[in-house]
């Protein structure tokens, strides 16, 4: 924090603690204009609107004609959902300020709020003669959080774009823009729009974090990153953009680029849980176990009940085969969550490492009654079954499998265990019918039986029907 951002914030506690002082002891002394709006923005930011509305009845009755503090107390009442009483300082702010464009469009907004939308339409449409470009993009800015309220999204997105239309600049409306968007669909005018914005005004931090998301919808995660990276760069108080940016690089899997801008958002902000779990993430994924642990820590310490925290812990420990303390973390992670087929899958592994399989064998199973859609517990149940000497049980596994998933890779699965059972002319039909089915999967076969690899009979059949290119 800077001296200044310092200074200024002492004085406004300063402030704060010389008006408390003031409401114990039943008098307010008079205060300037300056030191209201202070004590307004403090108690708002704070999320305390009762304060804020008694700071601005104060503010009223030593500064009776100033129209803005009728327009604060309108505003923190639309916030407060009692938009009657908005209503009548609104009323009262017109009569100090006839021609102040900001009571009508808090009226229609207020209008909007208590579902009168054809009135609060009426309000905005009677503005548009306005021939303020500035003004006119309020107008229509405003128009957008009726259309919004309305859950007319198309009509909101025409509305913020006219906005901006008639100011590029116009910051609120580049902020309602994307989550208008996401409600609308319309991305590919998104990114129309917004290039046409950058065309005028390259240094339009939001156009371009507007122009990413909607590089990203599309799969364009390379142009969506070099628009979020525009929009740190220009400004690099933009939290958001760094961790959008973030998340697109760890999808796909470019986590040293993803924990660049993580690092950022770690020197720059307020770090929370997330933070250090996804920084943890990346350092896991790059195999840095030591230090994926340190901040996996860090998040159990924020949030000591985020069980995904603890599996990835777990995940550490198992990568450096300390099995025991795997076990741990695994089972700490299934303590707070028990619907998680991973997390037992995982327990049930490093079980197996240690030997104690009657405790793997249960996890297992419980891993495909969790997820029984997803061939992979299936499989892992079986081959485990199979590595048991379980061979028929492990085929009970695979039948019960296959109603769920129909995936041919339990087929081919069903196939090693009929070798295994010395079954070769019922296991050559089946793998007849698998390679027909999906030759590119017959690799699973050696998974379990790799012995079969050096089998001239089974490489033949493979071969026949190896696809023409």
């Amino acid at each position: 924090m800077s001296q200044k951002d310092f200074n200024n914030k002492q004085a406004i506690f300063d402030l704060v603690s010389r008006f408390e002082d003031m409401c114990q002891n039943g008098k307010v002394s008079f205060l300037d204009e300056q030191s209201y709006h202070m004590l307004i923005n403090y108690f708002q930011e704070e999320y305390l609107i009762d304060r804020a509305l008694d700071v601005v009845d104060y503010a009223i009755a030593q500064h009776n004609f100033s129209s803005e503090f009728y327009i604060r107390k309108a505003e923190l009442l639309i916030d407060y959902q009692r938009e009657e009483l908005a209503m009548g300082a609104l009323d009262k702010a017109e009569i100090l300020a006839p021609n102040e464009l900001k009571i009508p469009l808090m009226r229609a907004e207020a209008l909007a709020s208590l579902e009168l939308y054809d009135d609060a339409l009426q309000i905005l449409e009677g503005l548009k003669h306005f021939q303020d470009t500035e003004d006119l993009s309020k107008v229509f800015l405003t128009e957008s959080l009726v259309y919004e309220a309305m859950e007319e999204y198309q009509r909101m997105y025409y509305a913020l774009q006219a906005s901006l239309k008639e100011n590029i600049k116009n910051k609120e409306a580049l902020e309602r823009m994307w989550i208008c968007v996401e409600l609308s669909k319309k991305f590919r005018e998104s990114i129309k729009l917004h290039e046409h914005i950058l065309n005028e005004d390259p240094y339009s931090y939001l156009a371009w974090y507007n122009l990413g998301a909607a590089k990203s919808y599309y799969g364009h995660y390379e142009e969506a990153i070099e628009a979020y990276e525009y929009a740190f760069l220009i400004n690099d108080n933009f939290e958001l953009a760094y961790k959008d940016c973030a998340e697109i690089c760890f999808e796909i899997q470019n986590y040293h680029k993803a924990l660049s801008c993580y690092q950022e958002v770690l020197e720059h902000f307020e770090p929370d849980y997330y933070l250090f779990q996804r920084i943890g993430q990346c350092y896991q994924k790059l195999s840095s176990f030591a230090i994926a642990k340190t901040f996996f820590e860090k998040a159990a310490q924020l949030d000591p009940f985020n069980d995904e925290v603890f599996f990835h812990l777990g995940e550490c420990y198992y990568k450096e085969e300390n099995w025991a303390k795997a076990i741990r973390y695994f089972k700490h992670a299934i303590r707070i969550e028990d619907k998680r087929e991973e997390y037992f899958s995982s327990l049930a592994d490093a079980y197996f490492h240690l030997g104690n399989y009657d405790k793997a064998g249960p996890l297992y199973r419980e891993a495909t009654e969790i997820a029984p859609e997803q061939s992979g517990y299936w499989i892992k149940y079986a081959r485990f079954l199979v590595q048991m000497n379980m061979v028929e049980q492990a085929l009970e596994v695979i039948d019960e499998g296959e109603e769920y998933t129909g995936d041919t890779n339990l087929m081919y699965y069903r196939i090693g265990c009929l070798f295994l059972l010395n079954k070769r002319q019922d296991a050559f039909m089946l793998l007849s019918n698998a390679l027909d089915e999906d030759f590119y999967q017959h690799n699973s076969l050696f998974d379990i039986l790799p012995v079969l690899q050096e089998d001239t009979e089974v490489q033949a059949i493979i071969a026949t029907y190896q696809p023409l290119h």
